[in-house]
């Protein structure tokens, strides 16, 4: 009995290894925990339905519109019922579309269609209407007192504009900004707490008018201000620039807008020509003259001025004035200033262009020589070509029936530079007229290129 207790536990002792194998080998198939095809792992997402955000819109003419595809399964092929009210910013799409509707007369409606990568489909419908216009924006002051399109420091003007669709009928409940862009003003507002503010939305009236009082502020000096409208919907703008004009005691302040201007010219060594400023005039008792401290240095335009809220201006002529000082006076002695710098610019001069190169020359032009009883001029003949764009090339043209004589040498790299022509012999036979002529031709580099020619005569017995 000994001998089987002993094998069985040599048996014991073989198995154990092989079962922890076969464990390891089946952990490594696919029956362990972290093996892809867990049947325990969380299933893939199901993508939601396909769709677009808003299913239904409202766009404008001429004013972006973006849509969002949510679900289904990316990239989606995105197509417009109407490409030419409703072009699509792009066919293929990750999730937004942008959309920039085309000018329309009437509401037109329009569908936009997207397919996901699996075949499914989605629609949206998208109304697009006229967008609406903004007249322009007014201002008027509430006392004239100051001129056209001004305010009296202190004192207060309405601003409006008119929102209109389609054939200019006024839209009315749309809402409208307006905002100061600049100057010493504010905007008059219903809340107690804030009466003046800078920014104030109002709402279009049953007209389509939108309207606010702005108020200046007391004492401010004169200025330029600058107010915005901005149409909600669709971000539409009017700007509106007036001026307020400085008072005391309730009379109007000889003033000058702008009272100073700076104008630059070109480089570091020119000063600005035919540029024009306006200089606006208020206040005091017109008719105004104006007259300048260096008066050849511009052409001054209306140097009398007849009435309050117009121009005289100045052109300059490219004289430099640092600062030229225009002095106005009213009616009954009052005096105000305006200056002008009209100063050199800070680049540098533009560099002048180089001087065209002399075209290419030879000398002596001519070689007179005899050829004696041999017919042969032997040289040798040297010839100066310089000026023009070197390396220069040579050509001798010799008489018909002579073999070509070569220049030595051929290609003059440099200016002022030589050649030699040699051994210049006659024609066989010898010409009757007792001579015969070599022409020589160089030419230079340049482009267009130039030449020029000279000439070697033999005479003959």
């Amino acid at each position: 009995m000994a001998p089987n207790r002993i094998n069985a536990r040599w048996l014991r002792l073989i198995l154990a290894p092989l079962t922890l194998a076969a464990l390891a080998t089946l952990a490594g198939c696919g029956g362990g925990s972290g093996a892809p095809n867990n049947p325990f792992a969380p299933p893939p997402p199901v993508p939601g339905p396909l769709s677009i955000l808003p299913s239904t819109a409202t766009a404008y003419s001429n004013t972006p519109e973006i849509l969002t595809i949510t679900g289904g399964i990316p990239p989606y092929f995105v197509v417009s019922s109407n490409t030419a009210i409703l072009p699509v910013g792009a066919s293929v799409s990750n999730g937004p579309i942008v959309l920039l509707p085309a000018n329309v007369l009437a509401d037109t409606v329009v569908l936009i269609t997207a397919q996901d990568s699996a075949g499914a489909r989605t629609t949206a419908t998208i109304t697009v209407k006229p967008s609406p216009i903004f007249n322009t924006l007014t201002i008027t002051p509430a006392s004239a007192a100051c001129g056209a399109n001004t305010i009296c420091s202190g004192q207060t003007a309405t601003a409006a504009v008119t929102v209109t669709g389609a054939g200019g009928v006024g839209i009315p409940n749309r809402q409208v900004r307006f905002d100061v862009v600049s100057g010493a003003f504010a905007i008059q507002s219903n809340d107690p707490a804030n009466p003046l503010v800078a920014t104030l939305t109002v709402v279009s009236d049953q007209f389509g008018v939108a309207r606010v009082i702005i108020q200046a502020n007391a004492n401010a000096p004169t200025q330029p201000a600058l107010l915005r409208a901005t149409e909600l919907t669709t971000g539409n703008q009017q700007t509106a620039q007036f001026t307020i004009v400085q008072t005391i005691n309730g009379q109007a302040v000889l003033s000058v807008v702008p009272d100073s201007a700076t104008i630059t010219g070109p480089d570091s060594a020119t000063c600005s020509s035919n540029f024009r400023i306006d200089y606006y005039i208020y206040g005091g008792t017109p008719p105004y003259t104006v007259v300048s401290t260096f008066p050849t240095a511009v052409t001054l335009v209306n140097a009398t001025v007849l009435a309050p809220g117009l121009p005289f201006s100045a052109i300059t002529n490219g004289t430099c004035v640092n600062p030229l000082v225009f002095s106005i006076r009213d009616s009954i002695g009052l005096q105000t200033t305006a200056s002008l710098l009209n100063l050199p610019g800070t680049t540098a001069p533009p560099a002048p262009p180089p001087p065209a190169p002399a075209n290419v020359r030879i000398s002596p032009s001519s070689y007179v020589a005899s050829g004696g009883a041999a017919h042969v001029c032997p040289g040798p003949f040297t010839f100066v070509v310089q000026d023009g764009t070197p390396p220069y090339n040579v050509v001798v043209s010799p008489p018909v029936g002579q073999p070509a004589v070569t220049a030595v040498p051929n290609v003059v790299p440099t200016s002022p530079g030589t050649f030699t022509v040699s051994n210049v012999n006659s024609p066989t036979p010898p010409p009757a007229s007792g001579s015969f002529t070599y022409n020589i031709i160089v030419g230079d580099s340049s482009s267009p290129q130039t030449t020029d020619s000279a000439t070697i005569r033999c005479t003959t017995p």
